[in-house]
């Protein structure tokens, strides 16, 4: 919707960013799209109702066993055996007992055996083997028309693709005097479909995610400050359950160690920042803008205060200078400078005066 993954709850307002009470019929409101069957039964189990069904795919499926080899196992277990490993030991394995405790636990738990002398804290090698395994599902839902280079010393080849009306080509670059190099795309009716793209697959991968961490929303309920793909920042209080960790996979892992956020803004996805107490008492700040790296220099323009100005009282966006490395189009690498505008991008829920949201077209119940 809009071009945005948004959860609604009324079409029209979502579409429209619609802030005022929603008036708009049954017709209206209902939401159109395509999802999942688990999806559609957490719906059914919250009350909503199917309208109009317009197409259904049905599948086999399998369910496999622990003892049983899937299709990607193999490549899973070993990528998440090398995560788990550069994660280091958990804050509660303090003993050789526990560290071998913990290990026979993970092997129940997942079926993979992890290796004591290489259980050691490696960022570096535990950001490799996760982005290993979030590229490989990704795969399923990769555009499938890309542009493709081609190399031309003959004049009767590039002509042909010229004239080829199931082509496109996008850019000619003379390398010397005999050789082009082409930029081009099939046109949307001639690409060939790629045999390792599969958007079931991928839809199941991230709604499976989704209900996941809907989970976990459903238990701290109006707690919950900010959530992304596999997060959570909530308000524990006295008397309600917090959300548990552990050290498996699925669990949540508690990223302050033991710390409590005091103070907490967000200026919309990717966009926040909160101070924090960590367990010896040292207050410290944290901010993350997606789009904008935080050195010392940005970090004077876009930082904890400036954030909270401008969800509080609705300042002005401020522009940060930002180096990136691009390529041109002689394939040369180089830094360029260039200015990013910071600004509140909160445009996913309705928010009222006190700060408060809901989704689009949300109603209150009247008695």
């Amino acid at each position: 919707m809009n071009n945005k993954l948004m959860f609604v709850n009324c079409q029209k307002c979502g579409e429209d960013f619609v802030r005022e009470e929603c008036q708009h019929s049954i017709q209206e409101r209902s939401i159109k799209g395509t999802w999942v069957i688990e999806e559609v039964l957490k719906a059914i189990e919250k009350d909503y109702q199917i309208i109009e069904t317009y197409e259904i795919w049905e599948y086999d499926t399998i369910q496999l066993s622990k003892d049983q080899e899937g299709l990607f196992s193999g490549m899973m277990n070993k990528f998440l055996q090398i995560k788990q490993q550069a994660s280091g030991w958990p804050k509660h394995c303090l003993t050789d007992e526990e560290k071998n405790r913990y290990i026979d636990a993970f092997l129940d738990r997942e079926d993979i055996k992890l290796e004591f002398s290489k259980i050691i804290e490696n960022p570096c090698l535990r950001s490799l083997a996760k982005l290993m395994l979030n590229s490989f599902w990704g795969k399923f839902a990769q555009k499938e028309n890309q542009n493709k280079t081609s190399i031309v010393r003959d004049c009767g080849e590039f002509f042909d693709m010229l004239t080829n009306p199931s082509i496109h080509v996008n850019t000619v670059l003379p390398v010397n005097e005999e050789t082009l190099l082409i930029t081009w795309e099939f046109r949307e009716e001639a690409y060939d479909v790629s045999s390792t793209v599969n958007v079931v697959l991928a839809s199941y991968v991230t709604a499976l995610a989704r209900l996941k961490l809907y989970s976990f929303l459903e238990k701290v309920e109006e707690r919950a400050v900010y959530v992304d793909t596999d997060s959570c920042i909530y308000i524990s209080r006295k008397g309600l359950d917090d959300i548990s960790t552990g050290d498996f996979i699925g669990d949540m892992t508690d990223e302050l160690n033991g710390g409590f956020i005091s103070e907490f803004v967000s200026g919309g996805p990717k966009n926040y920042a909160y101070k924090y107490t960590t367990l010896s008492g040292e207050e410290q700040i944290v901010c993350k803008v997606k789009g904008i790296s935080l050195n010392y220099k940005a970090s004077q323009v876009v930082n904890f205060e400036k954030i909270k100005d401008m969800v509080l009282k609705k300042s002005d966006p401020v522009s940060v200078l930002s180096r990136q490395l691009r390529r041109t189009r002689e394939h040369a690498v180089v830094t360029v400078e260039f200015p990013k505008v910071y600004k509140i991008t909160s445009m996913k829920r309705k928010f009222y005066e006190d700060h408060t949201s809901v989704p689009f077209g949300f109603k209150k119940i009247k008695y």
